[in-house]
């Protein structure tokens, strides 16, 4: 994979309706799948966790909706380089939908830049913890990348 070729889906691209668990992970593995990285295979058993960690809402009448594919996206990336408990204090904030969208959006925007330039400047807004995470998530995913290619 080229670091320009990942492409996160945004707040508007990821489905409108809710979803169920199969269709969350063919949504979210369908996403991840340019990394070409073993550990970023989603299973129902994780998201499953994210919800008993209360990392998440539970689903609602086992669908799960736009806001909880976000978190689900976000907490696969931070969980390279963070605890669960890490992540759940990264997270503890509650958003609102919209707040959450440009969170989500600006998460998205970071990671992929900084998977093209990870010593660049950040220019989502993040607070400093936030952006140095999502820097730690894009040259751990770079060091993977180039361990795969070397083993070839």
């Amino acid at each position: 994979m080229e670091q320009t070729d990942f492409h996160l889906p945004r707040w508007s691209e990821l489905p409108q309706i809710a979803l169920y668990m199969d269709q969350v992970l063919l949504v979210m593995n369908g996403a991840l799948e340019p990394l070409g990285i073993g550990s970023f295979t989603v299973t129902a058993t994780m998201i499953n966790n994210y919800v008993k960690m209360k990392l998440t809402a539970p689903a609602e009448k086992k669908k799960y909706t736009r806001t909880h594919v976000a978190l689900f996206f976000m907490i696969c990336f931070y969980k390279q380089v963070l605890s669960m408990a890490e992540i759940a204090a990264l997270l503890q904030t509650p958003l609102t939908d919209a707040e959450l969208a440009l969170h989500y959006d600006g998460f998205c925007d970071e990671l992929e830049q900084r998977l093209q330039n990870p010593q660049g400047e950040s220019g989502c807004g993040f607070a400093p913890v936030t952006a140095l995470t999502i820097r730690a998530v894009a040259c751990k995913l770079l060091v993977e990348q180039q361990l795969k290619t070397d083993e070839k």
